[in-house]
């Protein structure tokens, strides 16, 4: 998806890059004027304002005003190519903010289910609530495919470690003898470890075909329609 549109653009400036695996990233960007954003928001990131793609926003909103954002190449293209190439200093464009999730009033379960790269803004909507404090048992389910692909692990027990009320599950899908947690595809996990999902919250984040087969699995095991964030 993109678009060349150049309204609400912003000026983004580059203040650090983190090279988290061999096609992972993570961008830490200053904007150059206000830019006022929820948790789960996301905006359309360009190299110039002619050509962005979307990105979610992966922290809560910060008093020193960072928009951090997590990049996956998976295509190879020229353009995901000079993306991976910048510095500290270089500047980029934004086209946004824009509603993607929202956080909802706490029931008495709580999940949170990311895929991939799709810790981002579920990243950012637990960072939100942990500062509104936590009055119900949340559990956020992170799925990889290979150990590295877990790029901000430790920054998540940290994030758990914040309130008693928030466990961090890693689950992993494929086999690898070097893995004592939890294997399987995350979402299938989540539901063997909590069956009834009635009284529950789901947010989730991934890829297309996961979110949709997730939606079918959730639902059966009880998830109410409506409370199926995604």
């Amino acid at each position: 998806m993109t678009t060349n549109t150049v309204n609400n653009m912003h000026t983004l400036k580059v203040q650090r890059v983190n090279h988290l695996t061999s096609n992972i990233m993570q961008l830490f960007l200053e904007p150059s004027s206000i830019f006022s954003y929820q948790a789960g928001d996301y905006l359309m990131l360009g190299l110039d304002q002619a050509e962005t793609k979307p990105f979610s926003i992966a922290n809560a909103p910060q008093d020193n005003g960072l928009l951090e954002l997590h990049v996956r190449n998976l295509d190879q293209t020229e353009w995901m190519q000079r993306l991976f190439k910048v510095q500290a200093g270089d500047t980029l464009w934004a086209d946004g903010p824009k509603p993607q999730m929202k956080l909802q009033h706490e029931t008495d379960l709580n999940i949170y289910i990311a895929g991939g790269t799709g810790i981002a803004p579920i990243k950012a909507l637990l960072e939100q609530r942990l500062k509104q404090g936590l009055s119900q048992p949340t559990k956020l389910y992170w799925g990889a495919r290979r150990i590295e692909e877990f790029y901000i692990h430790d920054s998540l027990l940290t994030l758990a470690a914040q309130d008693t009320q928030l466990t961090y599950i890693p689950v992993l899908s494929e086999n690898d003898p070097a893995w004592s947690g939890e294997k399987g595809f995350v979402h299938e996990v989540a539901i063997q470890q909590n069956p009834d999902l009635s009284q529950a919250t789901v947010y989730l984040c991934g890829a297309w075909a996961m979110v949709q087969t997730a939606e079918t699995d959730l639902i059966n095991a009880g998830l109410p329609t409506l409370r199926y964030i995604h």
